[in-house]
C-alpha cells in the first residue's frame, strides 16, 4: 500500500517492530553564488591536510560518500535545493568554484550555532577538517570522477523516509492535497486526522514531510482530543457550520491537548515541528515522546504555507517509529521560556493591553520601523527537576540571534547555544549531545535580537512585489496570532522532560529498591523590598515582607498596585538572575520580586522571574 494513495492515518507495520540506531541529522542549504575562495590549510598543517593536499582524489572513491552523507539530503532532485543537486559526478560539475567557496568558509553545510560559545550537539553538521581539505584538493586536481564501481550506491531520495537503514515507518498520516493562489495572504491552514491506534505507543523517531518543500514555512503539529460524546457526525457537522459562517477551523470545537505541558496546563505538548531544514527526528536512546490512543484523539496539523508567485500544490505526510518499551525520559515540546518575557528592557505585564502574542502569554510591542536592535528576553523558572534535550529558535525574517542560557540555583550560569546569524531559511534543531539536567529552583533565560534595519538582507529580498506593501524597514512589524513572513515571532522551542513525571510513571512499575527519586516542587513567592547590591554584581533584597506564593512568574498592574500597598518587613533574600532587569536603575526603590524560592532560612536565595519597580523610594 502506498502512502500516496490515501488520506488520514494507516499503518505499515502493524507489529511496531522497533531498532535502535544512532543519526547524525545532517542539514545542507542551496548553493549560492560563489563569493570568492579561502585556504582550508597549508602544508605546515595537521599530516591530515597534508595527504589531503597530494593524494590523487577521485569522485566515486573520495567525494561521493561525503556528498551522500552531508549533502544529498537536500541537494539532489526532489530536495529543497534541487537546482544544484549533487547527486552524480554530472550535476556537480556547474557547481565546482561554489563548492570550494561554500565549504572552506564553512557556509555549507549551514550551522548557524558559534560552536566555541555552546554545548556540544550530537547533530553538529559540520563537515571535519579532513572532509574539507579532500573536497577542495579534488577540485585543485581538476574535480576527476576516477573508476565508476559496477554499482554505484543512489543517495537517499527525498521520496523516501530518512530512517538509517532504509527502515519503513511504523505509520504515516497523510493530509489532502491543497493547491494555493499565486499570491496573497494565506491564512494559517488547520486540518486533523484521527488516530486508530489501539493503545499507546511510544515514538522513537518522527518525520514531517511536505510535498513541495518551497511553501511550508512551518508546520506546528500536536495531538488533541475532543469530547467522548461527540460522534463523528457531530464533529462534522460543527467543522462544516465553522466554515461556512467564516469562522476559524474549529472555533465551534472544544479542543483539548492529549498530552498537556505539566509545568503550564494550558500549553500543548507539541507532537512534531516541521521548519526549513528539519528532517527526521530521533530522540535519546532514553528518552520518547507519546502518541496516545483513545475516542476522538487526534492529530492536528497547523500548516503556515507562503505564495510563489505561481499556483502550487503540496500534500504533506507525518511517519512514525515506534520503540517496543517505555522510555525513561517522556519528551514535551513547547515554546519556552515565555513564563515572564523582558521586551527592550521593559518587563511585560500580563494584563497588557493587545492581542497575545503567539505561544505566549504576552502582548508584545511592535519592532518599530528602522530599529536595527530590537530585544526580547524570555524567563522561565522550573520549580521540579528538568532535563534538556533539544533547543530549536524559531522568528522570522528579522530575528537575528538567539540565546539559551541557564542560571542554577548555585547561581552559576551556562550558555547552552548562541546563535549568532540566525538564518530565517535554516530554522535548525540542536539535539544535546549530553542532555542537561536543570535542578529545581532553575531558569531558562533566552534571549533574542531583531533586526528591522535597512541592513537587514532578508528583509529587503521579502520586500518584493505585492509583498512590499506589507514588509520592510518603514513598516511596524507585529508579534501576532497565526503569524506570516512579514510578522514575527519569539518562539524558542525545548525538548524536556519533567524528572518527577518521569519517576512517578516508573515506580509504578518498578520494585521499591529501584524506584527513583521525586524531588518536592519548589514555591514559587512574591516580595516587596529594597534592591541592595551586597557586591559587584550580587544582588540582594533587604526589608522584604516575607513573601506569599504566587502561580504566575510574570506580574500584572493589578498586583502591582496590591504590592506597591505592602508594608516592608525585617527579611533578606539573596537574589540570582538579575542582570537582565537592569536592577542598578533601580538602586534606593521598592520593587515587586517573584522568584522561585531556594530554600526556606532566613537569608534564602530567589531565582528572579519579575522585578519590577515601585513608585516609592526605601525608607
Amino acid at each position: 500500500m502506498s502512502s500516496k494513495d490515501h488520506d488520514g492515518w494507516f499503518l505499515v507495520h502493524p507489529d511496531f517492530t522497533s531498532v535502535v540506531h544512532n543519526l547524525r541529522t545532517l542539514m545542507m542549504m542551496p548553493l549560492r553564488k560563489a563569493l570568492g575562495v579561502l585556504p582550508v590549510c597549508s602544508l605546515l598543517l595537521a599530516p591530515s591536510c597534508v595527504r589531503s593536499a597530494t593524494a590523487a582524489l577521485s569522485y566515486y572513491q573520495n567525494i561521493a560518500p561525503i556528498f551522500k552523507a552531508h549533502c544529498n539530503t537536500c541537494h539532489q532532485p526532489a530536495g529543497i535545493a534541487a537546482d544544484s543537486a549533487l547527486t552524480t559526478y554530472e550535476s556537480t560539475q556547474r557547481w565546482l568554484a561554489s563548492i570550494k567557496t561554500q565549504v572552506s568558509t564553512r557556509q555549507m553545510p549551514p550551522w548557524p550555532a558559534d560552536a566555541t560559545h555552546s554545548a556540544r550537539f550530537s547533530n553538529d553538521a559540520r563537515l571535519s577538517e579532513k572532509d574539507i581539505a579532500d573536497i577542495v584538493s579534488w577540485i585543485d586536481q581538476g574535480a576527476p570522477a576516477g573508476p565508476k564501481p559496477e554499482q554505484v550506491a543512489e543517495p537517499v531520495s527525498n521520496a523516501d523516509w530518512a530512517y538509517p537503514g532504509g527502515r519503513e515507518p511504523d505509520a504515516i498520516v497523510s493530509l489532502p492535497q491543497f493547491t494555493l493562489n499565486a499570491q496573497g495572504e494565506i491564512p494559517y491552514i488547520v486540518r486533523r486526522v484521527k488516530v486508530t491506534l489501539p493503545q499507546d505507543r511510544w515514538i522513537e523517531a518522527m518525520q514531517a514531510r511536505p510535498s513541495n518543500n518551497l511553501l511550508v514555512h512551518h508546520m506546528g503539529i500536536a495531538e488533541v482530543r475532543l469530547g467522548a460524546d461527540l460522534s463523528d457526525s457531530d464533529i462534522n457537522a460543527l467543522e462544516a457550520l465553522s466554515r461556512q459562517t467564516g469562522m476559524a477551523d474549529g472555533a465551534l470545537l472544544k479542543l483539548k491537548p492529549a498530552l498537556p505541558d505539566p509545568t503550564n496546563p494550558d500549553s500543548y505538548d507539541m507532537l512534531g515541528v516541521y521548519t526549513p531544514g528539519t528532517t527526521l527526528e530521533r530522540y535519546h536512546r532514553d528518552s520518547g515522546k507519546l502518541l496516545k490512543a483513545g475516542r476522538n484523539h487526534y492529530i492536528n496539523f497547523n500548516i503556515h504555507y507562503t505564495t510563489t508567485g505561481q499556483v502550487e500544490k503540496d500534500r504533506s505526510q507525518l511517519a512514525f517509529w515506534f520503540r517496543a518499551e517505555p522510555p525513561l525520559h517522556q519528551l514535551y515540546r513547547v515554546p519556552a521560556p515565555g513564563q515572564a518575557i523582558i521586551a527592550n528592557n521593559r518587563p511585560l505585564l500580563l494584563d497588557d493591553a493587545g492581542t497575545k502574542a503567539e505561544g505566549t502569554a504576552f502582548a508584545i510591542p511592535p519592532i518599530a520601523p528602522y530599529v536595527a536592535d530590537y530585544e526580547l528576553i524570555g524567563i522561565t523558572a522550573y520549580s521540579q527537576p528538568v532535563t534538556l534535550f533539544s533547543l530549536q529558535p524559531h522568528g522570522h525574517i528579522r530575528a537575528k540571534d538567539f540565546t539559551y542560557q541557564v542560571v542554577y540555583p548555585d547561581g552559576r550560569e551556562e550558555t547552552l547555544l548562541t546563535v549568532p546569524r540566525y538564518d530565517f531559511h535554516w530554522q535548525l534543531e540542536y539535539q544535546l549531545e549530553t542532555p542537561r539536567r536543570l535542578p529545581a529552583g532553575s531558569t531558562l533565560v533566552v534571549t533574542a535580537h531583531y533586526d528591522n534595519s535597512d541592513a537587514n538582507l532578508h528583509l529587503k529580498e521579502m520586500a518584493q512585489g505585492e509583498q512590499k506593501t506589507r514588509c520592510g524597514p518603514d513598516k511596524e512589524a507585529y508579534f501576532r496570532q497565526q503569524n506570516q513572513s512579514w510578522d514575527e515571532m519569539f518562539s524558542p522551542l525545548i525538548q524536556y522532560s519533567i524528572d518527577n513525571e518521569d519517576a512517578k510513571r516508573l515506580n509504578l512499575s518498578r520494585p521499591a529498591d529501584k524506584a527513583l527519586p521525586v524531588t518536592q516542587p519548589l514555591p514559587l513567592i512574591e516580595t516587596v523590598g529594597c534592591l541592595s547590591e551586597s557586591s559587584q554584581g550580587h544582588w540582594s533584597l533587604i526589608k522584604a515582607n516575607a513573601g506569599q506564593p504566587t502561580p504566575t512568574q510574570a506580574t500584572s498592574q493589578v498586583e502591582l498596585k496590591q504590592a506597591a500597598a505592602l508594608e516592608n518587613g525585617q527579611n533578606r533574600f539573596n537574589l540570582l538572575g538579575t542582570r537582565w532587569f537592569h536592577p542598578e536603575d533601580h538602586l534606593g526603590h521598592r520593587v515587586a520580586v517573584k522568584g522561585m524560592r531556594i530554600n526556606a532560612s532566613s537569608s534564602a536565595t530567589l531565582n528572579v522571574t519579575s522585578l519590577q519597580p515601585l513608585e516609592a523610594t526605601c525608607p
